[in-house]
C-alpha cells in the first residue's frame, strides 16, 4: 500500500503527540519528594565574608566630570572616590538636563551615554604607564636658553 503525504504527516504528528504525552506522564511519576534542607547559612560559623561583599561599592565621595578622550561626545560621568582614589565610574544619566552654548538640549533618548574609553579612563590615570610629569623635547631647554634663535641651515 503506497503511503500518501497526508497519511505520512498524520502518522508523524500522532507519534510526536504520543511521545510528548508519555514524556509528561512518565516525568510526573518519576519525581521524588522535596527534602527540607533548611537555611544553609544558618549554621555558618564565620560570616565575616559578608562585610567584604556589602562594602565593595561603598564610597566616600563622588563627583561628575566631562570625559572627552579624543572624541566629540563630551559625556558626563560620575566618579566614586574611596580613600582619595577613584574606584569606579558610571554614566550620569542626566544628558537631558544640560545644554550647549547655543541653548541646544539633549533628550532622554541619548541616555546612557558613555563609551569604553570613559569606563576605563580611571585605570589610565592610576596605571603603571601613566605620565608622572611634563614631557620636554630633548634640546628644547637649550634652545630656549639660547634665546630661541631662528632655525637656519647652520643650526639644524
Amino acid at each position: 500500500m503506497p503511503l500518501s503525504r497526508r497519511r505520512f504527516f498524520k502518522i508523524w504528528a500522532g507519534s510526536i503527540a504520543a511521545v510528548a504525552v508519555a514524556d509528561k506522564v512518565l516525568a510526573l511519576t518519576a519525581l521524588q519528594p522535596v527534602i527540607e534542607a533548611g537555611n544553609p547559612f544558618g549554621d555558618c560559623p564565620d560570616r565575616s565574608w559578608e562585610r567584604v561583599y556589602h562594602d565593595q561599592y561603598r564610597y566616600d565621595s563622588s563627583f561628575t566630570w566631562v570625559c572627552s578622550p579624543n572624541d566629540t561626545h563630551a559625556c558626563r560621568i560620575r566618579a566614586f572616590v574611596r580613600n582619595g582614589v577613584v574606584m569606579r565610574v558610571e554614566q550620569n544619566y542626566d544628558h537631558q538636563t544640560y545644554e550647549g552654548l547655543y541653548g541646544n538640549r539633549g533628550t532622554f533618548a541619548r541616555n546612557p551615554r558613555m563609551c569604553l574609553k570613559g569606563f576605563t579612563f580611571h585605570r589610565r590615570v592610576y596605571g603603571p604607564y601613566r605620565l608622572k610629569g611634563p614631557l620636554m623635547r630633548k634640546g628644547w631647554k637649550e634652545w630656549m636658553d639660547a634665546g630661541s634663535p631662528d632655525l637656519t641651515p647652520e643650526t639644524i
